[in-house]
């Protein structure tokens, strides 16, 4: 991780710099991996990490005190939020990628999903009103690893960052989801050509296409039924899937690459109250062959939630992310990045309980170094 660290430019002016950026974002980022939650909780940390593990982090050697010198969390604080933040997101995904294992035979195993969503920091929101900092990731569903981040700039729109967001993400053969506001032609067609597919959900405010999906004869076509239990409730999920095409008596739906169109309908009864309810989305594929089966389109759909699971309602809860008061620069994005970093990186190693992961880190300030790949 060093290494990439080393990649990202310093904005400081060189005359009187004692700590190297490389330096201080590889201990800002063992803090964060270890449960730091602020630049103070950052301070603290590097105030009381052991002198090799200093060494370690590149930290500056004091030799009219003879050992090594933490920044401290003022440094730290004024630096990371002049950091350029989209080349260490690029860093950071970069390192990330590398380490991924996957080795399984694409012909064989259902395409990899990537998630593609948006989420605003509560925590810029200035008192007065007005837009806070909102960033859009992209994670890989099963793994929940982060592939890639930008900022959304105030004024702008998360369709506008679409595409510079998966510029940087290798995407050929695999499967991208998103939400009802990326679902358009000029996406698709980005996506097509990329080499992916996508499942996209459509809503009623795109009247024309939803209009013409609702109007598919959905009583003549099979349904796939899945039932499931847990967190208190019961669960049936019933999925169909129409095929799309001039050899059917169907209205012609004209949207780019698209091979099928579903319908996907929730029926939840919560056990305690018995109270039920029932939900009901429709949607659009580019699958085709055996992966264009109503059981992995509703595995799709479902997953696509796994970026508000895995990894903004961790960043949230786990890491109070929505209460931070990091508002200067690109700090609030830099800090992000960083638990970004941690949360793909305690995922890699295996945990599932990211809250007990950083525990157990937290522990031993080694274990930080051993989980970003630093040698100890």
């Amino acid at each position: 991780m060093r290494r990439h660290f080393a990649d990202v430019p310093d904005p400081r002016d060189r005359r009187g710099v004692r700590h190297s950026l490389g330096s201080i974002l590889a201990l800002a980022a063992a803090a964060v991996v270890a449960g730091a939650q602020s630049f103070t909780a950052i301070g603290e940390w590097a105030a009381d990490a052991p002198q090799p593990v200093l060494a370690t982090l590149g930290a500056r050697f004091d030799h009219r005190r003879d050992r090594f010198v933490a920044p401290d969390e003022a440094t730290v604080r004024r630096v990371v939020g002049r950091v350029d933040g989209d080349i260490l997101d690029d860093a950071i995904s970069s390192w990330l990628a590398e380490r991924d294992t996957d080795n399984t035979d694409p012909g064989e195993t259902a395409p990899v999903a990537v998630a593609v969503d948006g989420k605003s920091l509560r925590g810029t929101f200035t008192r007065a009103g007005g837009a806070g900092v909102h960033l859009l990731c992209a994670i890989t569903h099963d793994t929940a690893m982060v592939l890639g981040q930008r900022q959304v700039p105030v004024g702008s729109s998360e369709i506008t960052w679409f595409q510079p967001l998966l510029d940087q993400i290798e995407l050929t053969g695999r499967v991208v989801t998103a939400d009802a506001l990326h679902t358009t032609a000029d996406h698709a067609r980005y996506l097509h050509h990329r080499g992916a597919d996508y499942v996209f959900t459509v809503k009623q405010n795109q009247h024309r296409l939803y209009g013409l999906l609702d109007t598919l004869p959905w009583h003549q076509i099979p349904t796939h039924i899945a039932d499931g239990r847990g967190h208190g409730r019961s669960e049936r999920r019933t999925v169909q899937l129409a095929p799309l095409g001039p050899f059917n008596d169907y209205p012609t739906i004209d949207f780019p690459h698209a091979t099928h169109a579903f319908l996907i309908e929730r029926y939840t009864t919560h056990h305690t109250s018995r109270k039920r309810s029932a939900h009901a989305a429709l949607g659009i594929t580019s699958l085709t062959g055996p992966w264009a089966h109503p059981a992995h389109i509703g595995h799709y759909v479902r997953g696509h939630w796994h970026i508000e699971n895995k990894l903004h309602w961790v960043r949230d809860v786990t890491y109070n992310e929505g209460t931070s008061r990091a508002r200067t620069g690109t700090a609030p994005r830099v800090m992000a990045s960083l638990r970004n970093l941690a949360t793909s990186a305690l995922r890699q190693a295996g945990h599932t309980n990211i809250a007990q992961a950083l525990r157990h880190t937290a522990r031993d300030a080694t274990r930080a170094l051993t989980l970003l790949g630093i040698p100890t």
